[in-house]
């Protein structure tokens, strides 16, 4: 399983971005959507794993998140990159869940490059946002994301985990057990979020509100279904990367430490996880 990216849905691309500048996560602008509706800024990594901006640029109807974005939701999906789309729909399909694909995306870049990719969304209502989608490049992966300068040879590497909130933890391990056979999870409670579940191998963790929670994981999943409510960027030096980003004091968690950036309008949405 490997993290492509993680859409984080905001209704004014130009604030989102400046708030990424001011924590020092400066993306760069990627364009507009083949729906011509929304556009996007990339922040990307070494791994090549970026967090995409996205934002509505005009009105219109589209599927990318509209509720999320003129929510300011944050985190609204992830997103796995797999060498085959159709392979990926049909080992699903067999498993028995709803597929809706492959789809044809692109955008263009303001260098006039058109990107192009082949996308596929799987599970029901009730569990699109929960289980990744997939993606598969038609053009080079180089057009689509490139290092950031912000990031590129620094202590952040990638995206390292993405947080899924959701109602009924032992639901939400069950279905990615059948549907990519992943391991037990590691649990611990973890003050602010609640029940953590992280898994071992796996860039995922399932949090849960419970008696460690402050309420607002609680907030989220009654206005939205189950699926991202944060992303950890990943590095092996925190202290390093503390150094260099504006983070608060490490808290520990299941698989390691994490610490979140100092921002009020993200608030716990966006982290760096250090493993153990």
């Amino acid at each position: 399983m490997q993290i492509d990216h993680v859409p984080f849905a905001h209704s004014d691309l130009e604030a989102i971005s400046d708030e990424f500048d001011r924590l020092g996560l400066e993306a760069d602008y990627g364009g507009v959507h083949g729906n011509g509706v929304t556009h996007m800024s990339v922040l990307g990594f070494d791994d090549r794993s970026y967090v995409e901006l996205i934002s509505e640029r005009a009105e219109g109807s589209h599927d990318f998140w509209p509720a999320h974005i003129r929510a300011d939701a944050g985190p609204v999906a992830w997103c796995v990159r797999v060498p085959d789309v159709v392979a990926t729909c049909k080992r699903l399909l067999e498993r028995g869940v709803p597929v809706r694909g492959p789809l044809y995306d692109s955008r263009e870049r303001d260098d006039g490059t058109l990107v192009e990719w082949d996308r596929a969304v799987f599970g029901t209502d009730e569990d699109r946002l929960l289980l990744p989608f997939a993606i598969a490049d038609r053009t080079p992966l180089s057009a689509r994301v490139e290092p950031s300068a912000s990031v590129a040879g620094g202590p952040l590497t990638g995206i390292g985990q993405v947080v899924l909130g959701v109602r009924d933890l032992e639901a939400a391990i069950e279905l990615f057990r059948d549907c990519y056979r992943i391991p037990v999870p590691v649990r611990d409670d973890v003050p602010g979020f609640g029940t953590i579940a992280t898994v071992p191998g796996y860039p995922i963790a399932f949090a849960t509100p419970g008696p460690a929670s402050d309420g607002r994981l609680g907030a989220r999943l009654e206005e939205f279904p189950d699926g991202p409510c944060s992303c950890l960027l990943a590095t092996d030096d925190l202290a390093a990367a503390r150094n260099r980003y504006p983070l608060g004091d490490p808290i520990e968690w299941p698989d390691g430490r994490i610490a979140f950036f100092d921002s009020e309008l993200l608030g716990r949405q966006l982290g760096v996880l250090e493993r153990s």
